[in-house]
């Protein structure tokens, strides 16, 4: 999608959604309130192509009640593609909630059975995220701090099984000033499917040119910061916003960033994945359960007792979109 000319990707463009649907780039605000110009996005439903026929839902809540845009005149694969691997993400994500809700009710006896579930399963507005990350420039990042370890003496996991790198204490925060393709930030879906990373140069897939680079979470006790590579063929999930709320805080939304090449290793390498964010309907209640202390325990600073996803949705998208607020 990203090598189609700027003319083509502009029809797919769609400011009624809050660019929420169809191509984006450059729209989306950084924490530092510049735009967005390390990546390209494609969003899509994966499972429905009309998530509803109400305008007054599609004003409501455009970023997830709007139709889909698909460019089929010029790329007629692309349809179904992305929604064969999203709706492929969505079973598997629907049986690791599945597990979550046994787990939360473990842990919690006044805990509905099967609430997780069924908040997702009666959902139409799952959305897929393919995102382009371009190679960076080479004025675009910086090196390492002074006194970090070379990123060439890190070592490559077995891609055998899903693994993750653990950064010793003088890495941890060796990279912490360099820019990030994608900073730190938690999802406000319930659940989000992670393909592995493809990089590309040109047309052809290559090795990514820096082992630091990539997806890196953080863990929800201690801090701790962890390099997570995902291999060809898995598909990773992590929690969002929605599912530590109503899991009343059992699960916790899980942090994380998408750290991009030094500039003397990217040689115009760029990162290619598919995120699929699960979530409830834009009506759904986002209600803790039973037995919760709400402060201590939800700790998301944007929901509020009794409140919709579709209104929590948008207060997110506002936080990132500034100018439709």
């Amino acid at each position: 999608m990203q090598a189609l000319p700027d003319k083509v990707k502009e029809l797919y463009v769609d400011p009624a959604s809050t660019f929420n649907f169809g191509w984006s780039h450059g729209i989306e605000r950084l924490a530092n309130g510049q735009r967005d110009r390390y990546k390209g996005s494609y969003y899509a439903n994966p499972l429905v192509d009309v998530p509803t026929t109400d305008e007054a839902l599609m004003k409501q809540f455009p970023a997830y009640c709007q139709p889909n845009i698909w460019p089929t005149q010029h790329l007629p694969q692309y349809q179904p593609a992305f929604q064969a691997l999203g709706r492929l993400m969505c079973e598997v994500g629907m049986l690791v909630t599945k597990a979550c809700d046994k787990y939360v009710q473990s842990q919690n006896p006044h805990f509905p059975q099967g609430r997780l579930l069924q908040s997702i399963q009666q959902s139409s507005c799952h959305k897929g995220r393919l995102l382009h990350y371009f190679p960076p420039e080479p004025s675009s990042c910086i090196d390492t701090v002074e006194g970090s370890s070379s990123p060439s003496q890190g070592s490559m996991p077995s891609t055998s099984s899903t693994s993750s790198d653990k950064e010793n204490d003088s890495s941890k925060h060796n990279r912490q000033e360099e820019e990030d393709w994608c900073g730190w930030h938690t999802d406000h879906g319930s659940l989000t499917g992670l393909t592995s990373a493809l990089y590309m140069k040109g047309d052809d897939i290559v090795p990514s040119p820096d082992p630091q680079a990539g997806l890196y979470i953080r863990a929800r006790q201690g801090g701790e910061v962890t390099q997570v590579r995902i291999p060809s063929d898995h598909i990773a999930f992590q929690m969002g916003e929605a599912m530590q709320v109503m899991s009343g805080g059992l699960l916790r939304a899980t942090p994380h960033c998408v750290r991009a090449p030094r500039r003397d290793m990217s040689g115009g390498v760029s990162r290619n994945t598919l995120a699929v964010f699960m979530q409830p309907r834009w009506d759904h209640i986002m209600e803790t359960p039973e037995g919760c202390s709400l402060e201590s325990q939800v700790g998301v600073g944007q929901w509020q007792p009794g409140i919709s996803f579709g209104d929590f949705a948008e207060r997110t998208v506002q936080r990132y979109y500034p100018a439709m607020a």
